[in-house]
């Protein structure tokens, strides 16, 4: 600015001494497109509408595409739009976020964006930033977005067989022989009408052809619900298995809530992990069933975290158990005292203790089923899972991380 000034000063102290009169019309000229360019780079940001287009939802290793779309509604065109995203490391392709765009007037341009999320989690996208200005250089504006739009990475989704357990585990809907509860998913066959039947199970097509009122019979069950417990207790995971174990635990939880609900069975979530959006303990999710209910778990599977008591010290021995407050057998009996009979406990922990298997005992005398999914690795494992099956609690190890990538490598899983 200062410069452009003093070469203004420059030519009119040489048309004054030399009495040039093209001089003062170069003055005129530049001095002109100054202002102009001044004027319009200040208003052309005012009359540009800015709409992006990403998805708020992905799984990782999912590759999803996001769109830019400015649109000028002036009719003077603007020359030239730098836009700059900012996108975090986790959600980066390796391409560059700084595009360039010229905009028409009354015209859009369109610039397309990539993420590849390579980890699941709640990132925030942005500030996007653009700049603009005139041709000559003379005048340039800024604008940032005020509302920074976000992108909830869940969870990766597995099979049972892909995980290493078995395809019929004992959770879920167990049949009844006393006639407590009916679903009326599973039909049994007809009967005829007596007087206190619902007009609802009255089979119609089958009363019609018969000529005669028929209710439907339905299977006898009870529907009990899964309760998922993940231990994310930072001291509970071995030093060198924190990132990844407990990142595997996530996606262990993620898929046995996954096919449960596939079953149509209801299921729920409790975790000691913490979630940034809560402020003290993670929310439970009671038992439902159906894709909403699904989805609202992975929400919460893509943004929950290690947690670590301050109070307490880190194990030398990773054998040792947790002392921290979060531990299971200190944290779980508390939260499922509300828990009805028959509920099913699935435990995503990588540590089975003594103390934890004598927890969980007292809540297989309370009438639950306890079932343990291992997620890491452990010495003496086979002992821990004998004591356990001796106490009536099933142990169910799964393929680390490490092994599923190479056996699918080889192309193919090997259920156990």
């Amino acid at each position: 600015m200062i410069d452009f000034f003093a070469l203004l000063l420059l030519l009119f102290v040489l048309a004054v001494f030399l009495r040039l009169d093209w001089i003062y019309y170069l003055i005129y000229v530049i001095g002109g497109i100054w202002a102009f360019s001044h004027w319009q780079t200040r208003r052309s940001l005012g009359h540009l509408l800015v709409q992006r287009r990403l998805p708020s939802r992905a799984f990782t290793g999912e590759t999803v595409d996001a769109e830019i779309v400015l649109r000028n509604t002036s009719l003077l065109p603007l020359p030239w739009v730098r836009l700059q995203e900012s996108v975090p490391l986790e959600l980066q392709t390796g391409e560059s976020y700084r595009l360039v765009a010229s905009v028409g007037g009354r015209a859009k341009a369109v610039r397309h964006f990539r993420f590849h999320c390579h980890r699941r989690g709640y990132y925030e996208i942005g500030p996007l930033r653009l700049t603009t200005g005139d041709l000559f250089g003379f005048a340039q504006a800024a604008w940032q977005e005020a509302e920074r739009p976000h992108i909830t990475v869940y969870p990766k989704v597995l099979t049972l067989e892909q995980l290493g357990l078995p395809s019929r585990l004992p959770f879920g809907t167990l049949r009844s022989q006393q006639r407590i509860f009916i679903d009326p998913t599973r039909m049994a066959g007809v009967r005829p009408y007596v007087s206190g039947d619902t007009m609802r199970h009255i089979h119609w097509r089958a009363s019609a052809h018969e000529g005669t009122l028929l209710v439907k019979k339905f299977q006898p069950s009870i529907a009990l619900t899964t309760m998922i417990v993940l231990d994310l207790d930072q001291l509970a995971y071995p030093a060198r298995e924190r990132l990844g174990g407990s990142e595997w635990a996530v996606v262990i939880a993620a898929s046995l809530a996954s096919h449960i609900i596939g079953q149509r069975q209801e299921t729920g979530l409790l975790t000691n992990g913490l979630d940034p959006f809560s402020d003290g303990d993670t929310n439970p999710l009671p038992g439902q069933n159906g894709q909403g209910h699904l989805m609202g778990i992975l929400e919460v599977l893509a943004r929950i975290q290690l947690r670590r008591d301050p109070d307490a010290e880190d194990p030398l021995d990773d054998s040792q158990p947790s002392a921290s407050r979060f531990a299971l057998p200190a944290w779980l009996p508390s939260q499922i005292a509300s828990l009805g009979w028959g509920t099913t406990l699935l435990v995503v922990t990588p540590q089975i203790s003594d103390r934890l298997l004598w927890a969980l005992h007292a809540f297989n005398r309370r009438g639950l089923t306890v079932q343990i999914v291992a997620c890491v690795r452990q010495p003496g494992f086979e002992r821990m899972r004998q004591q356990a099956e001796a106490m009536g609690i099933g142990v169910h190890p799964t393929f680390w991380e490490s092994d599923l990538a190479r056996m699918g490598q080889r192309g193919g899983f090997n259920g156990v």
